[in-house]
């Protein structure tokens, strides 16, 4: 069951018993010892006897065993930790609010109407759905009364969730309205934080820090690494970067799926539970015996492994190793965990210099040679206790320029594309270079960029031990433009 749907009909429940109670105090069903057959009513007209059912103190609640076309539970108070338990799922992540509903719906047990006596001419138990039920409820009392009831179909001419009900030893069948939960299987019990295990001692999940994560399965050639960056200088060309892929290459990830991807490692939840203790034809069935991804990351220092299928018909499955629950997500409720992949992730800015840090830059080609200067001085009047505040002045070939001539010049060098991945060396002589220099109390001096023409429309991008990418001759020929305009 979806967790909308769940939580709806948790609300609905819940309104339900309100009502029941409510009704219950008005007309003094609280009293000791008050039975069902005494308590009938016709106030509304409708020619229905209504009345109790099951009219217990819940304090005096013991046990409680139902079975349902879905499993058998034997739900328990948990006299250490106060919570009910299913032992059917215990050592298992579970929604106690669930749980704990159930155990409250029973001992105050109301009819809506009383439909045929089982020794009256014409009765059988197939016309109601008893001779098979869909629910059996075994209840048992300090005071030492033990309620059986059973439930069949659902009762024509009344709401989709009033049942025909016998009580055992009672020779009437009643018109009850029994909840949801009772006819619910694991995948409604099991709790849908597929990191419970994780984060059970966690108050609030914004308290969840990520780690290094490690990527593998069909989209990647071997593992993908990635690492939180701790780099803090500005002359630094992968400042500003949250992630940092270091194997198969050294390159940072795209900030947005950066961001995208820790979400989804911290607030994931399951849209459902679709089989606990799995078979291997489960697993097979659910594309997890061969996961197409692995996931492995460290959260809130602990190592986590998450295995998932390939995303078929907006449905993936997902596993924690070292639990035995299938969980199914809805890929339009993930930001990225269903499409990961090295394109992906991977940055697509061939060039990232932080304005604050440039001291200088030269562009030359074959018919341009600019060389751009920058001067800072102390804002004293704009300074504060913590921050540095500059003023600056460009100068292109010693002439003086707009500071925001200069700022865009940047601001479009730093756009620029990466066509193609890893394209290898390049044997041809470089048509433009561009160098650029930092200031003095930057722990880098200076960076060389140079351009190979890899086509009629790009340009292969050396720059160190980088990547050997490409970007349009398109962006590189305006570059080469506004540096004229300089």
């Amino acid at each position: 069951m979806s967790k909308k749907r769940r939580n709806l009909w948790l609300l609905i429940a819940l309104t339900v018993v309100m009502g029941g109670a409510l009704w219950l105090l008005l007309r003094g069903g609280g009293e000791e010892g008050h039975t069902h057959e005494h308590d009938v009513s016709d106030s509304d007209g409708s020619g229905r006897q209504s009345g109790i059912l099951v009219n217990e103190a819940q304090e005096d609640l013991q046990g409680l065993v139902f079975r349902n076309e879905n499993a058998e539970y034997t739900a328990y108070l948990n006299e250490t930790s106060g919570q009910v338990a299913f032992r059917e799922l215990e050592g298992y992540p579970v929604n106690e609010n669930f749980m704990e509903y159930v155990w409250f719906s029973v001992p105050q047990m109301l009819y809506q109407d009383i439909i045929i006596r089982t020794d009256d001419e014409g009765y059988s138990a197939k016309t109601y759905g008893l001779d098979k039920p869909t629910l059996t409820v075994k209840a048992t009392f300090a005071t030492g009364k033990t309620y059986e009831f059973y439930a069949g179909s659902n009762v024509p001419g009344y709401d989709e969730d009033v049942y025909y009900v016998r009580l055992k030893g009672d020779k009437n069948i009643y018109a009850c309205t029994l909840d949801t939960p009772l006819f619910m299987g694991n995948s409604y019990y099991l709790s849908d934080d597929i990191f419970y295990e994780y984060d059970k001692d966690i108050d609030e999940k914004k308290q969840i820090t990520i780690g290094n994560i490690t990527l593998s399965g069909d989209n990647f050639d071997g593992s993908f690494v990635m690492q939180p960056s701790d780099i803090t200088n500005l002359s630094d060309p992968y400042y500003g970067y949250e992630y940092l892929v270091t194997s198969p290459v050294y390159w940072p990830v795209k900030k947005s799926s950066a961001s995208m991807l820790v979400y989804d490692l911290t607030y994931l939840m399951a849209d459902d539970v679709a089989a606990l203790n799995p078979s291997k034809k489960q697993l097979r069935s659910y594309g997890l015996t061969s996961p197409a991804l692995t996931v492995s990351f460290v959260r809130n220092g602990k190592k986590c492994v998450l295995y998932g299928s390939k995303p078929e018909k907006g449905v993936m499955y997902v596993m924690v190793k070292g639990q035995s629950i299938v969980y199914r997500l809805d890929t339009d409720s993930l930001s990225l965990l269903h499409n990961l992949s090295p394109q992906t992730l991977y940055s697509v800015s061939a060039l990232s210099v932080s304005l604050e840090a440039i001291s200088g830059i030269q562009v030359k080609s074959a018919d341009v040679n600019v060389n751009v200067s920058v001067t800072r001085s102390k804002n004293e009047k704009a300074m504060t206790e913590n921050d540095l505040i500059y003023t600056y002045t460009a100068k292109a070939n010693d002439k003086e320029i707009g500071y925001s001539l200069y700022t865009n010049f940047v601001k479009q060098m730093n756009d620029s594309v990466i066509q193609q991945w890893n394209v290898g060396q390049p044997k041809a002589k470089a048509a433009v270079t561009l160098t650029i220099q930092y200031f003095d109390n930057y722990q880098r001096k200076s960076d060389t960029i140079r351009f190979y023409r890899a086509s009629d429309r790009e340009y292969a991008v050396v720059w160190g031990d980088q990547p050997i990418n490409t970007v349009t001759a398109t962006w590189l020929n305006q570059l080469l433009e506004n540096a004229k305009q300089l």
